[in-house]
This record gives structure tokens, C-alpha cells and sequence, in this order.
């Protein structure tokens, strides 16, 4: 099971008109320690994650979670859906959503723009104040938010082609490369941004007004979970987590099931700024830190489930992923 980290977590609550005891009373029932949202380093579990979510909606009568200059009531979400669903096409529905949202903010929250020469169109982010544009988990909202949306109004996936964020950034790249499925550029001074496809926009709208509903219920769910594999480093991720033991595969083998070479498999990844062992230790840290915090299981157990011969090797090698021993770990983050 994938983490998210806990300061998207600690995000979430961040803008709740609520007193502290009322606050941490939120944050127990969502399954989440006392004190975890305290501290830098610990890591949520995605169920946890997700009904945290969910409560601080219902605590805030937000589903903008405060980012927004006006309450976004619960519903409104579902219903701007249901509204989208009867425009012709993609591009029509993005810039509609924007002016639905608009409403809340007093300023259009993105700009749908397209680029003459290639076809390719491009929704680019417009913080209208400083807790947007400081916010990583806002960009993820919002950009996963669209690409999801337009999904489901198409049918289908709608292939992107980049996914820009602010240098700022840069050090949760691998959080946003695992959200979004793909590398993900950080440019200093730009916009958060996606780039679709030649033509991508230009799909018509199929989806039907009645699943709006359901989709809305959803939609946390999607944004919390890694976007099915358009390229080679998600290909990958998916194929290892799927192995028992996990992660469990050598690079050949991993190569081999992917239909390529391993010289070919690292080119490939290098061109993400990664490689096969980044994303193997990347997936055996968020199981371990999951497994620690939320079983009993002794060291030895969680060693061989991620396929470590000793577990004096899984030792070594979670203190070089988090800096602590794992029994220490699992002492202060239970």
C-alpha cells in the first residue's frame, strides 16, 4: 500500500474553523494517531487519508477545504458535474468548470489555452491568493482534479503529455510522479499546469448526468491513487507492487515482463529522471512504513515480505531511506 506524507494530511485541516480539541478529535476519527500531523516525516495510509478528507468537508460545509474565498457547499461538486455533462466537448466543460468555481473565488482558477502550431491544449493553474499558490496539495487537487473530470467526460483516459509545477516544489517530485503516473517537470516561475494531447480537448462529451453522483463520491478516492500507467516508470511501479514477494522482481525480470531489455528498461527510466532501484526502494519504504505503524508484524516478517534475504538488511536499508532504525521508527510513529 502506498503513504502519502503527512504534511498533505496536516493540509488538509489547516483552514477548518475548529478549536484545537475539536480538531484532534477530527483527526482520531479518521484512524490517525495523536500527534502523527505534529511532526515532518511520518507517512498516512490512503484509507486514513481519504477519510480524513471526507470529515474535514463535512466539518468546514467545504469542499474546497478553505482555499477558496467563499465555502464551496457539499454537493456543489456533483451538481456542476451533472451541468457538464450536457456541453459538446472537453474544452467547453473545462472552461465552465472554471467559471462555476470562479464564483467561490471571485477569479477564474485555471485558463484553458491552445497552442495553434501542434493542436495541443494546455490548463494552466491562476492562484488568485498566497495559500494557493503555496500549496503543493492544492496544485494535486486541482490538476488531478481535471484530468479525472475530463476522464470521465470523455469515456476515457485523455492522454497528457506534461505536467508542470513550480520549482518550489521540486523536492516532492516523487509523490507527484507517483500521483500522476508520469515524471513531472518543475519550472522556476511558472504556473502548475497539464498539457493534453493534439486534439485532446476537442473530444466530445459522453458522459451521462445521472453517474455524476457516483463519480463525485469517487473522485477522492482517484486523486489518492496513483493514475493508471501511461508511461514506462508507471508501467513499472504497477508491475512490482503486483509481485510477491514484494517488489520482488530483479531489473532483468522486470524488463523481461515488460517486453524489453534491461539496457532498454534503464534508458527509458533515465529519460524520468529515475531508475529501476529508486522506484523499488521508493515502493518497499512506503510498505514498510505502512506495516510498522499499522500491524504487528516482527522485523523479520516485514524483511521477507519485501524480499530481503536478512533482516539485518531491511534494517540498514530503512535507516537509509528515514534515518532511523525501524524499531525506533515504529516506537515514535505508532
Amino acid at each position: 500500500m502506498a503513504t502519502i506524507p503527512v504534511r498533505f494530511a496536516r493540509e488538509l485541516i489547516a483552514r477548518l474553523p475548529l478549536q484545537a480539541t475539536a480538531r484532534q478529535a477530527l483527526i482520531a476519527r479518521a484512524g490517525i494517531p495523536p500527534g502523527l500531523l505534529d511532526v515532518d516525516g511520518p507517512r498516512v495510509a490512503p484509507p486514513a487519508y481519504r477519510r480524513l478528507n471526507r470529515l474535514a468537508v463535512a466539518a468546514g460545509d467545504d469542499e474546497y477545504l478553505g482555499y477558496l474565498a467563499r465555502p464551496v457547499p457539499p454537493g456543489t461538486m456533483a451538481q456542476m458535474l451533472r451541468l457538464l455533462a450536457y456541453l459538446p466537448d472537453l474544452d467547453a466543460a473545462a472552461t465552465e468548470a472554471g467559471r462555476v468555481i470562479g464564483l467561490f473565488d471571485g477569479a477564474r482558477p485555471w485558463a484553458v489555452e491552445h497552442d495553434r502550431a501542434d493542436g495541443r491544449g494546455r490548463i494552466r493553474l491562476l492562484a488568485s491568493r498566497g495559500v494557493q499558490a503555496d500549496s503543493l496539495l492544492f496544485a494535486h487537487i486541482q490538476l488531478l482534479g481535471l484530468i479525472h473530470v475530463l476522464g470521465w467526460l470523455a469515456g476515457e483516459t485523455v492522454p497528457v503529455q506534461r505536467v508542470i509545477l513550480p520549482a518550489a516544489f521540486a523536492e516532492h517530485a516523487a509523490e507527484s510522479r507517483f500521483l500522476f503516473g508520469r515524471a513531472v517537470e518543475h519550472h522556476p516561475g511558472d504556473s502548475a499546469a497539464i498539457v493534453f494531447g493534439p486534439g485532446a480537448l476537442a473530444r466530445p462529451v459522453i458522459a451521462r448526468p445521472d453517474t455524476a453522483g457516483s463519480f463525485a463520491r469517487r473522485l477522492i478516492d482517484r486523486t489518492t491513487t496513483p493514475t493508471a500507467p501511461t508511461t514506462i516508470e508507471a508501467a513499472l511501479r504497477h508491475l512490482l507492487a503486483a509481485t510477491r514477494p514484494f517488489a520482488g522482481l530483479r531489473e532483468t525480470e522486470a524488463a523481461a515482463r515488460l517486453g524489453l531489455t534491461r539496457s532498454t528498461l534503464a534508458r527509458r527510466l533515465a529519460q524520468h529522471d529515475t531508475t529501476f532501484q529508486a522506484i523499488r526502494d521508493e515502493l518497499r519504504r512506503d510498505l514498510a512504513c505502512a506495516l510498522l505503524r499499522r500491524t504487528e508484524l516482527s522485523l523479520a516478517d516485514i524483511a521477507e515480505r519485501l524480499d530481503y534475504s536478512e533482516p539485518s538488511a531491511f534494517q540498514r536499508a530503512f535507516k537509509q531511506w528515514t534515518g532511523q532504525p525501524p524499531a525506533s521508527w515504529r516506537q515514535r510513529h505508532r
